[in-house]
C-alpha cells in the first residue's frame, strides 16, 4: 500500500502536487509546528457528469491526535470541496484503522463502495 519513494522523490511529488489547479494542501500548526494536513484532489469525471474529490492523505501528529485537529481538517477540505463544485468527497483508508474510520463518520462519510488494490513490483521514479 505504501511506496518506496526518498524523501527526496516524495517532496518532488508534492512540489508537482502543488503546481496543479485541481489539488490542495492544507497544513494545520501550533505553536509554528506543522501537527497535521490533509490534501484535496478534483477529478472532472465524465460519467458522473461533473466533479468528484478524493482526500489522499489525512495525517495529525500522535500528540496531537484527539485534540479536534483532524475533524477541523476534515470540516475544512469539505467545505474547500463543495466550494470547487464537487458533488461527492471520497476517501480511502485501512480496515483497522477505526479512528479515521469514526472520525469520517462523525463528518458524514458513509460506506458506499469496496475498494480493490493490487500491489506491483516497485520500480524508482523518473
Amino acid at each position: 500500500m505504501h511506496g518506496t519513494a526518498t524523501d527526496e522523490e516524495r517532496l518532488s511529488i508534492l512540489k508537482s502536487s502543488l503546481k496543479h489547479p485541481d489539488y490542495e494542501l492544507w497544513i494545520a500548526e501550533a505553536n509554528r509546528e506543522i501537527v497535521g494536513f490533509i490534501d484535496l484532489w478534483i477529478i472532472h469525471d465524465f460519467c458522473h457528469g461533473g466533479k468528484l474529490s478524493y482526500i489522499q492523505n489525512l495525517y495529525v501528529a500522535p500528540k496531537y491526535r484527539g485534540l479536534g485537529v483532524g475533524s477541523q481538517l476534515l470540516q475544512k477540505i469539505i467545505e474547500r470541496a463543495k466550494e470547487r463544485g464537487a458533488s461527492e468527497i471520497h476517501v480511502v483508508t485501512r480496515f483497522d484503522n477505526e479512528r479515521a474510520i469514526q472520525l469520517y463518520k462523525k463528518h458524514g462519510l458513509t460506506k458506499e463502495s469496496l475498494q480493490l488494490e493490487k500491489e506491483f513490483e516497485q520500480t524508482t521514479l523518473t
